[in-house]
């Protein structure tokens, strides 16, 4: 019963917490347009998003070794709220801004310390099992958020929406204190494994493949809710299909997390990995050219299965191939190194689109992606 609870809770927890911020997500370029901002301006807002987290993900990673997930899951849920409160109280470009950079931290702190503690599992497939079950609240919150958001928005104005989404966040303040974290000591970690510094954490072939997908598919992810909802809003589609679109696309990564333990066995894992970054880069080289409503529906939902099979998948090579005692360090410098793609991605694309207009944008994401996949083709384990 005990092993129930702390699944069930893992899950809530983490679907309560991401349908706020996946629910704020789309809401941050629209908004932004909506009172003025170039799209300079908004490559920006999204950038600031991953900024500090590029910096304090590896120290941070390192804290949560040292002091356990449990206050650091509380905290980043507390300034979640705040952060996503921020454009209600200031509704302009700075309380936007602010909003970023709260939220940013808030779900970098969140994530590093969720996946530490199902990292903590010394069984494989216990540990398995766990990181599934967190990708499926991140899936699910996802799935939610932006068809709430999208529908609240239209009705009731973006700033309203922004109250009520920091609001609900901080409901998972309650379901973390329910959960049973075992607390962490010098005692319980301390020898058991060398300590291993970021340049040798690099040296490792698994690391570096592991990573380098894990940061293909979070630009992928991430530059479709910075810019999927400007295209499809110069294509004349509503808020609320806007959000049902991108809530079409998020779905499709939880069904797909349910058939994946077969795909990995009937196919080897780093060509299906590989087949569906290729297969992410030919999408979105097609939004483009996509008119009718339904094609969009369509082409989003492939999108996120190919999105949902990589994400999984990354997290537990990454783990797996971590000490024992350093895996909020690994897992640190992974959303390290995805930030940092964040950061450079929108700011880059911003320039992108004031010259080549945002389809240019997704052309030059759809060959970006490419070249990822190829160099993941030639990875061998």
């Amino acid at each position: 019963m005990k092993k129930d609870k702390k699944v069930y809770l893992t899950l809530l927890s983490t679907a309560c917490f991401m349908f706020s911020i996946a629910g704020s997500r789309p809401l941050i370029p629209l908004f932004a347009n909506n009172i003025g901002a170039t799209n300079t301006d908004i490559g920006l807002i999204v950038a600031m998003f991953s900024f500090l987290p590029l910096f304090l993900s590896l120290p941070i990673g390192n804290i949560i070794d040292k002091i356990g997930p449990k206050s650091p899951l509380l905290y980043s849920i507390g300034l979640g709220g705040v952060g996503l409160i921020c454009p209600y109280l200031s509704s302009n470009l700075s309380g936007i801004y602010i909003s970023q950079v709260l939220t940013g931290i808030s779900q970098m702190i969140f994530v590093i310390a969720m996946q530490t503690f199902t990292g903590r599992f010394e069984k494989r497939e216990k540990r398995d099992f766990h990181i599934f079950i967190f990708s499926i609240g991140v899936a699910v919150g996802s799935f939610f958020g932006p068809l709430f958001s999208g529908i609240l928005s239209q009705q009731k104005g973006y700033a309203f929406t922004f109250f009520i989404l920091g609001i609900l966040s901080l409901f998972s303040i309650i379901l973390v204190l329910l959960l049973q974290i075992k607390g962490y000591s010098d005692k319980n970690i301390k020898g058991k494994d060398i300590d291993k510094t970021v340049l040798e954490l690099l040296t490792q072939r698994n690391l570096r493949y592991a990573f380098l997908v894990s940061a293909l598919v979070l630009i992928a992810k991430d530059m479709f809710i910075a810019y999927f909802p400007l295209l499809a809003n110069e294509k004349g589609i509503s808020n609320v299909l806007i959000g049902i679109i991108i809530s079409i696309n998020a779905g499709a990564g939880v069904l797909i997390r349910f058939v994946l333990p077969i795909i990995a066995q009937k196919w080897h894992q780093r060509k299906v990995i590989s087949f569906s970054i290729l297969a992410v880069a030919i999408l979105y080289m097609t939004y483009p050219l996509l008119e009718h409503v339904t094609l969009f529906l369509v082409i989003s939902f492939i999108l996120g299965i190919c999105l949902g099979i990589g994400q999984p998948l990354s997290i537990s090579a990454t783990i797996s191939n971590l000490p024992s005692d350093q895996v909020g360090k690994g897992l640190g410098l992974r959303l390290c190194i995805n930030k940092f793609a964040q950061v450079i991605m929108p700011a880059f694309l911003g320039v992108v689109a004031n010259v080549g207009g945002i389809t240019g944008v997704f052309y030059v994401i759809g060959i970006i992606i490419f070249a990822g996949s190829v160099k993941t083709g030639k990875e061998k384990e």
